[in-house]
């Protein structure tokens, strides 16, 4: 059973009360933001331009080394099956995070047989990986097995989230509409002449479902010409891929020892997403709304599938010789009587 609080609640309505607030903030002076903080070439934009979406690309290789290590009971088979999966999702996590990321963004463009230096390095990643996993205890892995579902929930569901929203809201980025980015036509000023930003919609309109008078075939095609991605800003996916490092904060209910330093697994994430967010508004990339509701999808989803897990999940025992577990900072208790009535069952016997 799990209960809230009355300083749960309090934290709660904090913590959704500022949601609302900046929400609104963003609503009045998104785009006013963006100027002021326009700035693509500097090192804070581009570092997390970079690196921003690090815990979605990492996620893979360390639940597919915590399944490796797993043992399922007296079935053999399952054990190597779950071996045969874990090695590969290691395998084909770090083949992506080297690929599609790594390379990509801090390599040169015109870098050729890209994939052939990913597979390589991804070969290497996974056998380091592997080893350095196999050194930690059976009873520690267990445990993990819990988090790697944690973190598997957090960064998919998040993700799905904001790419639906993202075709739901179609909204135009900052940067294509700024003369002198990379990403903003050149012919914009002649086609339209006196333009001003007039593609730009508040968060709260989905532009898939309500049209844009000025959004014709001819101007989504001349701004998709420049950037396929012209039309997804809302929400951020940097933001959401930061914020799957939320998947952290299962760990005290996990492990005891991390208890006393929980706020550590919650105040941590979210200056990470916090700072991705940020550097995506100087980037030009997106929006103070676009960073707010791609921020609060992983939160968002983190916390309900903690609560879920720890209250509602039967299987779910963190602590099998403990009757009770003090939650978060965040005012939540959790209480486990299954101990308590093992004891009266033996006294009565």
């Amino acid at each position: 059973m799990m209960k809230i609080t009355k300083r749960g609640w309090i934290e709660l309505a904090a913590c959704f009360g500022a949601f609302a607030v900046i929400a609104v903030i963003a609503a009045l002076y998104d785009l006013e933001i963006n100027k002021a903080l326009y700035g693509p070439g500097c090192l804070y934009a581009q570092f997390f331009a970079n690196l921003g979406e690090m815990p979605s690309y990492f996620a893979p290789p360390v639940i597919g080394s915590i399944l490796f290590f797993q043992k399922f009971g007296k079935s053999q088979k399952v054990d190597i099956a779950a071996k045969v999966i874990g090695a590969g999702t290691v395998y084909v996590g770090y083949t992506l995070a080297i690929g599609l990321w790594f390379i990509d963004n801090m390599f040169r463009e015109d870098l050729k047989f890209k994939w052939v230096y990913a597979v390589f390095f991804a070969a290497i990643m996974t056998v380091l990986t592997l080893v350095a996993f196999s050194k930690i205890p059976d009873r520690v892995m267990k445990k993990l097995f819990w988090f790697a579902v944690f973190l598997l929930i957090v960064a998919i569901l998040s993700n799905v989230i904001v790419q639906i929203m993202k075709l739901i809201f179609a909204r135009q980025r900052f940067r294509t509409m700024t003369p002198g980015n990379p990403s903003c036509p050149e012919a914009l000023t002649a086609i339209y002449p006196g333009y001003d930003y007039n593609g730009f919609t508040p968060w709260y309109i989905p532009a898939s479902i309500i049209k844009q008078p000025i959004r014709t075939e001819e101007y989504v095609k001349l701004f998709k010409d420049v950037d396929g991605g012209a039309f997804m800003s809302f929400p951020s996916g940097h933001t959401a891929a930061a914020s799957a490092s939320f998947g952290l904060i299962i760990l005290p209910d996990l492990f005891p020892e991390f208890r006393k330093r929980r706020w550590m697994f919650w105040v941590f994430p979210a200056i990470y997403a916090g700072l991705v967010g940020i550097s995506r508004i100087v980037a030009a990339a997106h929006y103070l709304s676009d960073a707010l509701f791609g921020f609060y999808s992983g939160l968002t989803v983190a916390a309900l599938a903690r609560w879920i897990l720890v209250s509602k999940v039967k299987f779910y025992k963190p602590e099998a010789n403990t009757d009770y577990l003090i939650s978060p900072p965040h005012g939540i208790v959790v209480l486990d009587d299954r101990p308590i009535a093992e004891e009266a069952e033996s006294a009565a016997e």
